[in-house]
């Protein structure tokens, strides 16, 4: 996988020459992307450590910058592809050994602990029964928490006599990340398997310095680990979305394939559809119902299996499960300090929506964007608001502002608008 995704940039390559007549301003958004996405960062590190109110506090001033820099972006045509850099066989050595580095540190971890909690085991459970040809959805599971720990984690009536009424709480796209893992002997290992696949697909998007640098961002981000060891699919997500834009980025047929996996890899990915018209080289109506219905359809094709089998049990543990869930003191959301404020959230993501569909200059990196900012809004209003949902949004945040950052230097001729567009997309500087 690695040499075919990185093959392009491996040849001989001509020096390129530097861009004349940059724009400072055009790279702002860039920039304000990336505090941003910092300030996630570190709020996610102080609230997770019990610094709740210093981390909700951090999280409120990412919220307005990250939405300014998507008001400049949408008012900006960012019309440029990342060069191939000149000494790109280098970095790929590079790129390679952080690999095998961050390989050797979460195998280290994975094989001197282990994972006390729900959703590894819920996994490794739906694995087994999965292989023995039982449906892994409507099961139970064993509870691992004591008293206390179930009425905080768990809702009413969610735990009967000692055992957790469901089978598995995450889509059947879970498996690619799971299935494998259990036959290396430790659900972790899938999980490793694909943040290194998603550093790959990252980097092959831009390399360049600046894509080696985010990589080795993701490789050795504390919450990475956190993530990989907790087996939460957040990283399946955030692998799928890089293999998305990769393929958005080049045209690629295989893009609404990628594409539906995408939205079929967790439940909150329903936030993307209003923004599919980003990865389109050219918008038109046609493409884009299009792109929906393949995509949707790609995503259906992995439920259907598992909704034929037991309809009931997959909705119970894909939708009732979760609606079921109580507030989480512990969560790093707005609605926990202020319950109100779950209604107006989601008021403002409705917003947000709207106006960024009919805003934003279609390309890639805006799609990331955008995707990163509605879930950012969703997830801090929500009943419960963790590590790995605020991981994924800051890797968007990342990813979208190294997408756009050469985006502001050189013309792309594949990328244009001459297809007519919707009313918000004709004139963008009326949204900025």
């Amino acid at each position: 996988m690695l040499p075919r995704l990185l093959r392009p940039y491996l040849r001989s390559a001509q020096p390129t020459r530097p861009c004349s007549g940059v724009d400072v301003r055009a790279e702002l958004p860039c920039l304000a992307l990336v505090i941003a996405a910092l300030l996630l960062w570190i709020g996610n590190f102080t609230g997770s450590g019990g610094h709740q109110v210093l981390g909700l506090a951090l999280i409120a001033v990412a919220i307005p910058l990250g939405i300014a820099a998507l008001a400049r972006i949408s008012a900006t045509q960012y019309n440029c592809q990342p060069a191939a850099p000149p000494r790109a066989r280098r970095i790929c050595w590079l790129l390679a050994a952080l690999l095998l580095l961050h390989a050797g540190i979460a195998h280290h971890l994975a094989s001197s602990t282990s994972s006390h909690i729900d959703s590894c085991t819920f996994q490794q459970s739906a694995v087994e029964n999965l292989l023995r040809g039982i449906d892994p959805y409507g099961r139970t599971n064993a509870n691992l928490y004591s008293a206390s720990e179930t009425r905080r984690y768990y809702g009413p009536g969610v735990v009967v006599n000692g055992r957790v009424q469901v089978g598995l709480q995450y889509p059947p796209l879970s498996f690619l990340s799971a299935l494998p893992g259990y036959l290396l002997g430790d659900l972790r290992y899938g999980y490793i398997l694909t943040i290194l696949l998603a550093a790959v697909f990252l980097f092959a998007m831009a390399p360049d310095a600046g894509g080696l640098a985010l990589a080795a961002f993701l490789l050795f981000d504390p919450i990475t680990l956190i993530v990989e060891d907790a087996c939460w699919t957040e990283a399946l997500v955030l692998m799928l979305l890089c293999a998305t834009l990769y393929a958005a980025s080049r045209n690629s047929r295989w893009m609404p394939l990628a594409l539906g996996l995408f939205l079929a890899s967790k439940q909150y990915n329903f936030l993307a559809l209003p923004f599919l018209g980003f990865l389109l080289p050219v918008f038109s109506w046609k493409a884009y119902a299009k792109l929906l219905g393949t995509s949707l359809a790609v995503a259906a094709t992995t439920l259907l299996p598992f909704a034929l089998w037991n309809a009931p049990a997959l909705w119970h543990d894909l939708v009732l499960f979760h609606l079921a869930q109580p507030y989480r003191q512990d969560a790093l959301s707005f609605s926990v300090l202020f319950p109100p404020y779950l209604g107006i959230g989601l008021l403002v993501l409705l917003l947000f929506a709207i106006w960024m569909a009919m805003c934003a200059f279609p390309s890639p990196p805006a799609f990331a964007a955008a995707y990163a900012m509605a879930l950012l809004l969703f997830i801090s209003c929500s009943k419960q608001a963790f590590a790995n949902y605020y991981f994924l949004v800051v890797q968007s945040l990342l990813l979208a502002a190294m997408l756009l950052w050469p985006r502001a230097r050189t013309p792309d001729p594949t990328r244009s608008r001459q297809q007519p567009l919707p009313p918000g997309l004709v004139s963008a500087k009326k949204c900025g």
